[in-house]
């Protein structure tokens, strides 16, 4: 019984979609620890790398032009949101965002997709490296209930005073304190996130220097901002009086005194605050207030680090991360080892209520949408905001574009179509910069897990995001017991795998010390300047030896006078820039003299040298001279077309003979 060709493509698709189903879970369980560790090491709310994650797998996965590879936040990427955060303020990443995705979209659609490969390798390995060494640097202070430090070389340098703070043996208290310290940590948690998401709300909103028509305007739109911040003043009179009655051991009055003062100073704050949103001849103060008192709740936060607690759930964390990536067996490695880690670590801080920072996430996912402020990017510096977003673009599309070609390395499927993937990367970054989410790139982790386990079409990236989008919705309460430190460990592991630098002086040795020079001064800039600059050095540093390489010839004539011959090595590259030095060469060969040109060493030569040994030949042999070329000798890199044109001229084929 024949088959029609319509039913063999279902059962194809029904066959593929088996596959893709079970591999879209496996990336759902890679991505949900990552989306939101890559957050909190941009300095961002998580629910601004869960949003990004959503959209790469629904957005992009439906219209990528590498079907098998996943896009979501990448860890690439941190170290410019960062910066663009510290500098501008969360309210203008989305504009930043929305900026670099325009200039992808632009780059897809006039095809510069395989323009963005040809990056040196020493450069772009050089970049990711650096990236390693400053998320590392960045999370380790994290991993230890800390706050990361202005610039990658202060944190690098700093590494041993949080080792410090972290290694002690913590100090065991009652169940009971514990549990209450785990609670009031949650709270404090709760209200600074909220608090956070206000001030971002004013900062849209606020009117710099509000007219008379501005203020009746204003006050209305203040009104659910105002009710929410007498609520978050509430919870904290409530939380404070808590804080006062409880007793709490003797090892720790101190830090109940600190922390209670603290929280006087947060009420105060989060009090001017709620009065300004309510008060007419207060609104230019509005946003400045906020401000400081979404600076309070961070300050009343720091009060309550642990920084011994924080360290023991890091190093359980990566410890576990190394287990189960080389000691347990590989038909149990289908679950990644990052969500077996997070996971652990949140069993364990939850059974022994352990008192550190827990992951800050609202109720509602939707409530953290920000779409731009027309109010915002009226005052927008647009010079510095265009510059960050090509930053972006530029790092994100090589990212992507080289994670591709890796991808289509790990199976025989259809292959990448560079420039519809950079188009597509350009929506999905749109789309990410409208609703105020992380930038985003294909990323090789989720990618790897994707095609290791089975994944066939473009559904499984696109139905792991939706696994997102179910389970943020659905379990987002779940996502607040996970503590802070684990996820910064697991990018303080991701950040070594990142560097890998015995791996990367390996392989850039075989291609000469200049490339590894490259690549050293590329990681030194990204850590002790920032990354825009690191990335330019490099690339300046590849051309310079580019340069190097293509004007740089030595020579070497020996004459033998006795049996009238002369012998010419040739180094190096012979073009037009070294065209005086060959000139002044042959004519230091003698009268009459047969010339040996040997081209064993030579990298390259162009049309210019060789009309002039040709020329050179012609005239030399009318004095009785002769000149022999052994071709052969010459390299591979030599242009094929020129040698065959050269030999058109020459009697042999093993040499050319002018006498």
């Amino acid at each position: 019984m024949n088959t029609s060709p319509e039913n063999s493509s279902t059962d194809g698709m029904i066959t593929k979609l088996k596959n893709d189903f079970p591999a879209s879970v496996v990336v759902f369980l890679v991505a949900l620890p990552l989306c939101m560790g890559i957050a909190i090491a941009s300095g961002v709310p998580v629910s601004a790398g869960l949003l990004t994650g959503i959209i790469g797998g629904l957005v992009v996965g439906l219209i990528a032009g590498a079907p098998l590879q996943v896009s979501g936040p990448a860890a690439g990427l941190t170290v410019i949101v960062y910066s663009v955060v510290q500098q501008h303020g969360l309210e203008m990443l989305g504009t930043v965002v929305v900026i670099g995705g325009i200039f992808q979209l632009l780059a897809g659609v006039l095809k510069l997709g395989q323009w963005f490969r040809a990056v040196s390798p020493a450069v772009i390995k050089g970049m990711l490296s650096g990236i390693g060494v400053l998320i590392f640097a960045s999370q380790f202070h994290v991993m230890v209930d800390d706050k990361p430090k202005e610039g990658g070389l202060k944190n690098l340098i700093s590494i041993p005073e949080a080792i410090e703070k972290g290694l002690p043996l913590p100090e065991w208290t009652d169940a009971e304190e514990r549990n209450i310290r785990k609670q009031h940590l949650i709270a404090f948690g709760d209200l600074h996130e909220r608090q956070v998401q206000l001030y971002e709300k004013v900062a849209e909103q606020a009117v710099d220097n509000p007219q008379e028509a501005d203020i009746e305007r204003e006050l209305l739109q203040f009104e659910e901002v105002a009710e929410q911040q007498s609520a978050i003043t509430n919870e904290l009179e409530t939380l404070e009086e808590e804080v006062r009655n409880f007793e709490f051991t003797h090892s720790s009055v101190q830090k109940q005194k600190e922390l209670t003062n603290r929280m006087a100073k947060a009420l105060v704050a989060s009090q001017i605050a709620r009065d300004d949103l309510t008060d007419e001849s207060k609104l230019t103060d509005v946003k400045k207030d906020q401000k400081a008192a979404a600076e309070s709740m961070e300050k009343l936060m720091s009060s309550l680090k642990n920084h011994r607690w924080a360290a023991k759930v890091g190093m359980f964390t990566i410890g576990l991360i190394l287990i189960w990536s080389s000691v347990v067996p590989k038909k149990f490695r289908v679950v990644p080892p990052p969500l077996i880690a997070v996971v652990a670590a949140t069993v364990l801080a939850t059974i022994y209520s352990l008192p550190v920072f827990y992951v800050e996430i609202p109720d509602n996912l939707f409530s953290e949408i920000h779409f731009p402020s027309w109010i915002v990017l009226q005052n927008a510096p647009w010079i510095s905001l265009i510059q960050s977003g090509l930053l972006i673009a530029v790092v994100a599309s090589a990212e992507t574009l080289l994670c591709a070609v890796a991808v289509d390395q790990m199976h025989s499927g259809p292959r990448t179509k560079y420039d519809r993937e950079l188009t597509a990367q350009g929506v999905g970054n749109m789309a990410c910069g409208l609703v105020g989410a992380l930038p985003m790139t294909g990323v090789i982790v989720r990618s790897a897990a994707n095609v290791q386990a089975g994944g066939k079409t473009r559904w499984s990236a696109v139905m792991h995001g939706l696994w997102l989008l179910i389970f943020v919705a659905l379990l987002g309460w779940l996502l607040r017991s996970i503590p802070t430190a684990c996820l910064a460990a697991m990018l303080v592991y991701t950040g070594i795998k990142l560097m890998n630098f015995p791996k990367n002086f390996r392989d850039l040795k075989k291609y000469g010390y200049g490339e590894i020079a490259i690549y050293i001064v590329t990681v030194s800039t990204i850590v002790s300047v920032d990354l825009l600059s690191g990335v330019l050095a490099g690339i300046g540093l590849s051309a310079f030896k580019l340069l190097y390489t293509f004007s740089h010839l030595k020579t070497d004539l020996t004459v033998d006078r006795e049996n009238k011959k002369a012998h010419l090595l040739l180094n190096g590259a012979a073009t037009f820039l070294r065209l005086p030095l060959l000139a002044e060469e042959l004519d230091r060969v003698p009268k009459g003299f047969e010339l040996r040109v040997d081209f064993q060493h030579l990298d390259y030569i162009d049309h210019a040298c060789l009309d002039l040994l040709m020329n050179w030949g012609k005239q030399h042999e009318s004095l009785g001279g002769g000149l022999v070329i052994d071709w052969e000798s010459l390299n591979a890199r030599f242009h094929r077309e020129e040698n065959m044109k050269s030999k058109e001229n020459s009697p042999t084929q093993q040499e050319t003979l002018v006498s």
